[in-house]
């Protein structure tokens, strides 16, 4: 009897044992993850599908003979505030001067970035800030930036490529290439690009590379919800 009892105990404790390996291994593999980009199309309808892959690394190339080529992205915003994405030049082939857009679920714009850095000219990479943990070298302006966790759509384009909705309205009209935006008013989803560019996309310059947090589920959700399981899974053997 005693044996069978402290066998149940083994038993129970390698199994809670396993349950809490296994959740820690899901809570660490999507701590963050890195995506090369697959036939990511122009617009929402075209989007390469990223929702549960949690990226916090985006590598991709864009078309160097359409200047209104872009590449979107459909992503899970998990912490709104602490959401941003920004591009780096990623070696010798890396575009110079990306674009950076977000969107809604309904593809209507959320706000953008063309060039990050107005005190350095020479930076004409992009960023989209965050309300915290902000990378950028610009503040979040009030009012814009993702209010709510969901599905949205993040777009990269050329410098000066900028989204139109149905009617061909300029969905964002910045002031100048380093502002932070939201969207013009009474304009639609977007529904395609104006192929307008700062200079002529450099044939040899088309990678690009996009880094992003707020896009993975923070760590103590995930064993929180590992440990209710154990707790379920700990009772329903007692019962037994």
């Amino acid at each position: 009897m005693n044996l069978s009892v402290g066998g149940g105990r083994l038993h129970r404790r390698f199994s809670a044992g396993l349950i809490l390996g296994l959740a820690w291994c899901v809570a660490v593999s999507v701590l963050g993850n890195q995506i090369v980009a697959s036939g990511a199309g122009p617009l929402p309808s075209s989007a390469e599908d990223l929702t549960g892959l949690y990226p916090t690394e985006i590598t991709g190339v864009l078309d160097p003979t359409n200047p209104a080529s872009a590449s979107v992205f459909e992503i899970d915003i998990m912490a709104p505030a602490q959401f941003s994405a920004y591009t780096v030049q990623p070696g010798a082939f890396g575009i110079d001067d990306p674009a950076l857009f977000l969107f809604d679920a309904s593809g209507a714009g959320v706000y953008m970035n063309d060039d990050e850095d107005p005190s350095n000219p020479g930076d004409a990479q992009a960023c989209l800030p965050s309300a915290a943990l902000n990378p950028c070298p610009q503040s979040l302006p009030a009012g814009l930036g993702p209010l709510s966790p969901g599905d949205y759509y993040l777009a990269i384009s050329y410098s000066a490529n900028y989204p139109v909705d149905g009617s061909s309205n300029e969905i964002f009209s910045p002031v100048n290439f380093t502002d932070v935006v939201g969207p013009n008013g009474g304009v639609g989803p977007v529904a395609g690009w104006d192929g307008s560019s700062f200079t002529s996309p450099d044939s040899d310059l088309v990678n690009y590379d996009i880094f992003l947090s707020g896009t993975v589920p923070e760590p103590a959700t995930w064993l929180l919800t590992a440990s209710a399981g154990l707790v379920l899974f700990l009772l329903r053997r007692r019962r037994v």
